[in-house]
């Protein structure tokens, strides 16, 4: 059982998270130095050692948590709501957590999925989009032979474009409510972006 982190510990590591992504939009990740992280995050480096190697580590730690994060907010089985009508504009509960959660850290989402020289971060979330969208593929359609492609690559060509989709809505700000982003996302993902089949 792993042990609960002192709120104090948890505070400092925010604090330090915090800054570093502040920085990393202002200047970029290899102009930052830690004298730069403690100073802004109102510690002293000391401090900083006594959680982290160097900044590296900080970057590393805080991608981590983020992803771990992610993973256990959406790792919900889609086995638990049997009854979920999927043709409804009515968004499941994962996909609402997926955005909620982007919301809640969206300072750090827009700096670590936007800035090219982390491109690890980007790849791990899309590993964690992947396995949810395989989840959500195998328990809507569990039959290979009424797919229309192979089962590999509908779940990477989503992954794909839920990632761009994530991206451009922190780009933009996130104009549109998480719940409201789940409902475009599944209803293009199910239904298409058609109203009528224009074909």
């Amino acid at each position: 059982m792993s042990r609960k982190l002192d709120p104090r510990v948890v505070r400092t590591r925010q604090m330090l998270r915090d800054a570093l992504v502040e920085l990393i939009h202002e200047q970029g990740y290899e102009k930052i130095t830690v004298q730069d992280i403690t100073s802004r995050a109102t510690l002293n480096r000391a401090t900083f050692y006594l959680h982290y190697r160097d900044k590296l580590d900080l970057l590393y730690q805080s991608s981590k948590e983020i992803v771990k994060d992610l993973t256990e907010c959406i790792d919900l089985s889609f086995e638990e709501d049997k009854e979920f009508d999927f043709l409804s504009d009515k968004p499941h509960i994962v996909f609402i957590r997926l955005f909620e959660q982007v919301s809640q850290n969206s300072n750090l989402y827009k700096v670590f999925l936007t800035e090219k020289n982390m491109p690890h971060f980007t790849s791990r979330i899309k590993d964690v989009l992947v396995d949810f969208i395989l989840k959500g593929i195998n328990h809507v359609q569990p039959d290979d032979q009424l797919l229309t492609v192979p089962r590999e690559i509908a779940v990477r060509y989503f992954a794909a474009a839920f990632l761009e989709v994530i991206v451009w809505w922190l780009e933009k700000d996130m104009p549109y409510a998480p719940k409201y982003m789940a409902g475009l996302l599944m209803r293009i993902a199910i239904k298409g972006p058609y109203v009528n089949n224009p074909f």
